[in-house]
């Protein structure tokens, strides 16, 4: 398996670069990496042409997204999530209201200027993949693609698998 120690190195190094183009990208909107990476996990899904480069998200939910689905959807630490929401909030891109189901948590849900926003970043990240991929077949993309669809399903079960286990150990001390 070390022979292929160069995937996990070039997917961190992809990553980096990539929030810094969304970093660029964004600043003239005066948003961050996160906050855009947000406001596309919560435009979800509509079918259009444009939005298939982004098949691996969730279904759009048109009464609005809790904190903590969008923090197990992106995987971002709580804290981060609070404070991208409450800067979205601040710069109204979403409403914050309370969430029926619980009283300890908010609903929030994009504003129009949100909406007006999604085709500009849509074209942000449209401009990104077309030199992202660029010389890369479509049979080797759906390969790419799937191999990493298992890598992060597994890294995600590996983690919490490995959590569980410091957490058990850390009990079986007491």
């Amino acid at each position: 398996m070390e022979q292929y120690a160069s995937i996990g190195r070039n997917m961190n190094i992809t990553d980096k670069y990539f929030r810094l183009y969304l970093r660029d990208a964004l600043k003239p909107y005066d948003l961050n990496a996160a906050e855009g990476t947000v406001l596309l996990s919560m435009y979800g899904k509509s079918g259009s042409t444009e939005q298939q480069i982004f098949d691996s998200i969730h279904a759009h939910r048109a009464a609005g997204n809790t904190q903590d689905e969008l923090i197990g959807e992106l995987h971002y630490d709580k804290g981060v999530m609070t404070r991208t929401m409450k800067a979205l909030e601040d710069k109204g891109y979403v409403l914050r209201r309370d969430n029926p189901a619980d009283s300890r948590s908010y609903i929030f849900s994009l504003t129009e200027k949100a909406q007006a926003f999604k085709a500009t970043l849509l074209g942000l990240l449209r401009q990104w993949n077309v030199h992202f991929l660029a010389g890369i077949d479509e049979n080797t993309l759906k390969i790419v693609e799937g191999a990493l669809n298992k890598m992060t399903e597994n890294a995600i079960q590996y983690c919490r698998e490995y959590h569980a286990k410091i957490e058990n150990n850390a009990g079986e001390d007491k």
